[in-house]
């Protein structure tokens, strides 16, 4: 890694107030956007793109230091103006790659759609959709369904199956026909106990494409296979673990013994 005294811009946003050292500026990759920095709407969004519009590449051997955008469109933050006027040129519009061509800019459209669906925002999500990629709202929607909010009291997930249902629909998605082979492709059921006893049924998607993945969730929270534990936790219900078992058949054995009908 270069020295402090070649490594320029380095030297630049410490002194220009931009990172409190080199070290932490290394080991952030980043520049976040300051508390109490004025932020108006969209940019005011509990997005981690939006909170750390600014990737930065540290410098390597004949490499120097470089910056860039985690996204093209970041190029309207406010924040991002704010550096770019104090440091006198235009941050790379397409990020900072490492030598071995890595940027963090695909991972920040997935904070992106995350983000907004665990903040409760996915209307604001579709409206700044623009700044992820309908893989990241997918998956995102899957997230959303499978994890719940640590002080909700109802333990249901970050989002309703119909608001999943609604984000589905707003980016084009197309509802599969056979609701039990949606789920069914899903990986098996398998036990996890705990070291006192407790089970628990993860819930695996498998290989599955985002979209796949979204619509085996939403079906499985509706038709009863998955439930929510006491910590809000999505997880194989008795009904969806008889029911996997059965396959495609017509009827299927219950817990009880009694034969009942797959529909």
């Amino acid at each position: 890694m270069d020295s402090q005294s070649t490594d320029t811009l380095g030297t630049a946003l410490v002194e220009s107030g931009f990172a409190p050292s080199l070290g932490l500026l290394d080991i952030n990759t980043s520049l976040s956007v300051p508390h109490g920095f004025e932020m108006p709407a969209p940019w005011n969004l509990p997005s981690r793109m939006f909170r750390f519009p600014i990737e930065v590449c540290c410098p390597e051997g004949e490499r120097p230091r470089k910056l860039g955008l985690r996204h093209p469109l970041l190029a309207d933050h406010p924040y991002v103006r704010h550096v770019e006027a104090a440091l006198g040129f235009e941050i790379d519009r397409n990020g900072a790659p490492n030598r071995h061509g890595y940027s963090s800019g695909p991972t920040a459209r997935w904070w992106h759609a995350v983000d907004l669906v665990s903040a409760g925002k996915w209307r604001d999500l579709l409206a700044t959709r623009e700044f992820t990629e309908r893989a990241c709202i997918m998956n995102a929607v899957t997230f959303g369904c499978r994890y719940s909010r640590y002080d909700d009291k109802k333990a249901a997930g970050y989002i309703t199956t119909a608001e999943a249902r609604e984000i589905m629909r707003e980016i084009g998605a197309t509802e599969p026909g056979e609701r039990g082979r949606a789920i069914r492709s899903f990986s098996a059921p398998m036990v996890c106990r705990q070291e006192k006893g407790a089970e628990h049924w993860p819930i695996n998607t498998g290989r599955q494409c985002a979209e796949d993945a979204a619509w085996g969730m939403i079906f499985g929270i509706e038709d009863g296979w998955f439930r929510y534990d006491r910590s809000g936790f999505l997880q194989w219900s008795v009904l969806g673990r008889e029911r996997y078992a059965a396959g495609e058949s017509a009827t299927y054995t219950q817990a009880s013994g009694q034969t009942a009908f797959a529909f």
